[in-house]
C-alpha cells in the first residue's frame, strides 16, 4: 500500500495529500469507473485510466484534493475536494467522492466527518466564508446529513443534470461562516465526536426534510404561477 502523508487527522478517517506515485499507481483512477459511484457525476462517458488521473493530479490548481483514509483499516475509501476557491470573494465549492465498494470496511459517519474536518479547515485556515456545492436531488438523504456540518438547502433546479440523455433535478447547498461559528461556539469543534453526532443524525431521522418541503412548493406554488405569467 502506498503512504500518504496525513494532511488532517481525525476520529474515524485521515485526510491524506496524494502525490503522483499515488495518482498514477493506486486504484484513485478506478473509482471513476464505477457506475455506482459515479452514477450522480459527470464523469462516465469515457474510461478513465492512471494516465488520466495523473493527467489531473498534475494540473491541480486552485484546488485542494485530499484522500480520505480509513483510520481503522487504512484503506483510501474516497477523495473530499475544495475547487473554485476565489481568495477575493473568499468562496469556494465542495465535492466528494467515495468508493462505495469500501464501505463495508468504514465508519457510518465517515463521509459526514470527512466533509466537516475540511469544512473546518476551509474556514479556519483558509478564511474562506462560504462553502457552496451541487447535488443531483436523488442524494437528498446525505444532503440532509450535510446538514449536520452546518450546509443548508438553498435552492432547488429543475433538469440542471444532463448525463446520456437523462434529465434530472439538483440542488444546491452552503455553508456560511456566520453558521459554521454558531456550531463552533456549541459544539466547541464541528466534529465533536461519533457518539453526538449518531445521536444528532438519529433526531435528525424524525424531522421532514426541508428537499421535500421545497419540492412540494416548487410543484405547487411555481407551477401555478408561471402558468398564469406565460398565459399573459
Amino acid at each position: 500500500m502506498i503512504n500518504l502523508k496525513i494532511f488532517i487527522s481525525g476520529e474515524n478517517v485521515n485526510l491524506c495529500k496524494p502525490d503522483e506515485k499515488f495518482a498514477f499507481e493506486s486504484d484513485w483512477y478506478n473509482w471513476f469507473n464505477d457506475p455506482v459511484n459515479i452514477k450522480y457525476l459527470d464523469q462516465g462517458e469515457k474510461i478513465n485510466t492512471p494516465e488520466d488521473q495523473l493527467k489531473f493530479f498534475l494540473s491541480m490548481k486552485n484546488r485542494i484534493v485530499l484522500i480520505i483514509q480509513d483510520k481503522k483499516s487504512k484503506n483510501y475509501v474516497g477523495v473530499v475536494s475544495l475547487s473554485s476557491i476565489n481568495n477575493k470573494k473568499k468562496t469556494c465549492e465542495l465535492a466528494i467522492v467515495r468508493d462505495l465498494k469500501q464501505n463495508k470496511f468504514s465508519s457510518p459517519l465517515s463521509s459526514l466527518e470527512s466533509i466537516s474536518l475540511i469544512t473546518e479547515y476551509a474556514f479556519e485556515k483558509m478564511g474562506i466564508r462560504i462553502i457552496s456545492a451541487g447535488q443531483h436531488i436523488d442524494l437528498k438523504k446525505w444532503q440532509n446529513q450535510m446538514e449536520l456540518a452546518g450546509y443548508k438547502l438553498e435552492g432547488l433546479h429543475t433538469d440542471r443534470y444532463y448525463k446520456f440523455g437523462k434529465e434530472g433535478d439538483t440542488v444546491s447547498i452552503a455553508c456560511n461562516i456566520k453558521d459554521y461559528k454558531h456550531l463552533k461556539k456549541i459544539r466547541k469543534k464541528l466534529w465533536d465526536g461519533n457518539q453526538k453526532m449518531l445521536k444528532r443524525y438519529r433526531k435528525l431521522l424524525k424531522i421532514k426534510k426541508f428537499s421535500e418541503k421545497l419540492s412540494k412548493f416548487f410543484e405547487t406554488e411555481k407551477k401555478q404561477y408561471y402558468k398564469k405569467i406565460f398565459e399573459l
